[in-house]
């Protein structure tokens, strides 16, 4: 069955409304996604009022289907033992992923509504790094004796109670319950019933521990191309497995917390729907921001006499710091998503910075010539326009030389040192771009222009 990916219904509209009839009507044409994105944007009592309308055995579905954040806020505003049945219908990662969010005390309330064996699962996954491969993983999986045959293995499968929800692996283990082999779906089917599973398995895994970075695997997913991951602890034992549902939201997540530090606006869009934490996520950043603009004009101090004598220099400085901050945005960026994804080595960063710097010099001498050449158009060529031409050309230039350096060593220095280098295209890079940009440009006013300046 074909859904539309865009229904014509707009829930919102329809809350706003306050027209229910129509609203229990309009549901039944977005399947579980569609409302759980919709959901995701509505506000506190748009939400309750669609969920309170919306099939009882739906309700789990779209819950796990939704931000965890929001999903979250949801479950706070539930009564703990609606909360709890709501919860017990999920994937167990996904119950955690939603219970690490909320508030303590609330969080003992709803884990006092479980049975006792479904609490402690859930309370052995919550104890886990939020962000670690622990705390996303789903502790169902399918496993096998390395003895046991194809046939039998298959009819293990088939009369199995309760499959996990994502089943693409059969994991085999030893008489210690180690981790051994691994065999998917397909290499069963098409495998001889009397082999033993031994024979056929893969023995070359890959697999993580449970306080392995969260981003690590994705990344490891990403590379083998896997849509499953077992977790195991220090003696090769099997306690759960990351899942191609968790490992597509955690690199989702990851791209999206790099692209709001980058911007300096949090780590969260949850965070950007409330203006006290949108506050305090920017305030430091913008500070950061205002006392390098502090610093620019500090450092410009003794050129007043350059810029009276030359007045025209002054109209240039936004062209060269801006283009110089373009470029160092534009390097750091590469640098900062090349780190995250594996596409940087920092092993063997000498060409990269080579080719970013000469990347810089040869635009930074395309745009230079072209802008001094448009400059006598607007009429502020001075007394000696060949100089400004040439002042500009190797102001723009030299700015962009030394803004494609900075937006690739403050990258991979942050990363050495073991700080995420995605802050290092905020005020950092442009604070240190504008300043030393500048005062190239002024200094080549100086001996170009025969500028007089103080010492700054």
């Amino acid at each position: 069955m074909l859904l539309a990916l865009n229904p014509s219904a707009d829930l919102a509209k329809l809350v706003q409304s306050g027209d229910m009839r129509r609203l229990v009507r309009a549901l039944p044409r977005y399947d579980d996604v569609q409302l759980a994105a919709q959901l995701d944007n509505l506000e506190a009592a748009e939400q309750d009022a669609v969920l309170q309308h919306l099939p009882g055995e739906r309700r789990p579905q779209v819950l796990s289907h939704m931000r965890y954040e929001v999903a979250a806020k949801i479950i706070e505003r539930l009564a703990p033992q609606e909360a709890a049945g709501l919860l017990d219908n999920l994937e167990s990662d996904d119950a955690a992923d939603i219970l690490g969010r909320i508030d303590e005390d609330k969080l003992r309330q709803i884990l006092a509504r479980f049975d006792a064996a479904d609490a402690h699962a859930l309370e052995e996954l919550l104890a886990y790094p939020e962000h670690s491969a622990g705390g996303i993983m789903s502790p169902s999986f399918f496993a096998v004796h390395q003895d046991v045959t194809i046939a039998e293995a298959t009819r293990l499968i088939q009369t199995a109670e309760e499959l996990p929800q994502h089943v693409q692996y059969v994991y085999v283990v030893d008489e210690h319950d180690r981790l051994v082999g691994v065999i998917g779906l397909r290499d069963l089917v098409l495998s001889k019933p009397d082999q033993p599973i031994h024979s056929v398995m893969a023995t070359e895994l890959v697999t993580v521990t449970a306080d392995t970075d969260q981003e690590k695997v994705a990344e490891c997913a990403s590379r083998y191309d896997l849509v499953a991951i077992p977790v195991v602890d220090d003696q090769r034992r099997l306690l759960g497995v990351v899942t191609i549902d968790d490992i597509v939201d955690v690199l989702r997540e990851e791209a999206t917390e790099d692209i709001l530090r980058m911007a300096g606006a949090g780590d969260m869009l949850i965070d950007a729907r409330e203006f006290g934490a949108s506050f305090r996520a920017r305030v430091p950043w913008l500070g950061a921001a205002a006392f390098g603009g502090l610093l620019v004009a500090s450092s410009l101090q003794g050129y007043e006499d350059a810029l009276r004598s030359m007045p025209a220099l002054a109209l240039f400085m936004p062209v060269v710091a801006g283009m110089g901050g373009n470029v160092g945005t534009q390097s750091s960026t590469i640098v900062v998503r090349g780190l995250a994804v594996g596409y940087v080595e920092t092993t063997r960063i000498g060409r990269l910075v080579l080719r970013e710097v000469a990347l810089g010099a040869s635009l930074g001498m395309i745009y230079g010539i072209a802008i001094a050449l448009v400059s006598p158009l607007l009429g502020t060529t001075g007394g000696d326009p060949l100089g400004l031409g040439l002042t500009i050309t190797l102001g723009t230039m030299g700015s962009m030389v030394i803004a494609a350096a900075v937006g690739t060593f403050v990258p991979l220095i942050m990363h050495r040192l073991n700080i995420d280098p995605a802050i290092a295209t905020g005020p950092f890079v442009t604070t240190a771009v504008d300043i030393l940009g500048l005062l190239l440009y002024f200094w080549l006013a100086t001996v170009l222009l025969s500028v007089t300046a103080l010492p700054p």
